[in-house]
């Protein structure tokens, strides 16, 4: 244990210098996102409720999933990220993404 103690002090003893740190403001910008959200029933609700946090490109890009899965996922941004969704139009943010959802399925090219 001692030898341990000799050594650290040894190497202890060559870091009296601070590195030189320089910190300076950066701006990036980011790109715009060319996707548009589809009209349809709930929209307002997305448009209120999520786009501060995604964008349209995201929310178009999500996997096929059911009704249930929607539900549990807008309570996991509520619950887990603290989301600031209004509860009372939960309902038709599932709504309107199960019907985007199934546009693109049976529209798949979107022609």
């Amino acid at each position: 244990m001692k030898h341990w103690a000799i050594i650290l002090a040894v190497l202890l003893a060559g870091c009296d210098s601070r590195p030189d740190v320089v910190f300076v403001n950066a701006a990036i910008t980011l790109p715009d996102d060319p996707a548009e959200l589809p009209p349809g029933p709930g929209l307002q609700a997305v448009v209120e409720n999520c786009t501060a946090c995604h964008s349209p490109s995201t929310m178009l890009q999500q996997p096929q999933v059911p009704r249930a899965k929607w539900e549990s996922m807008v309570s996991k941004m509520i619950e887990t990220y603290k989301a600031p969704v209004d509860e009372q139009a939960i309902p038709e943010i599932v709504d309107y993404f199960v019907a985007v959802q199934a546009a693109q399925v049976a529209n798949p090219g979107g022609a």
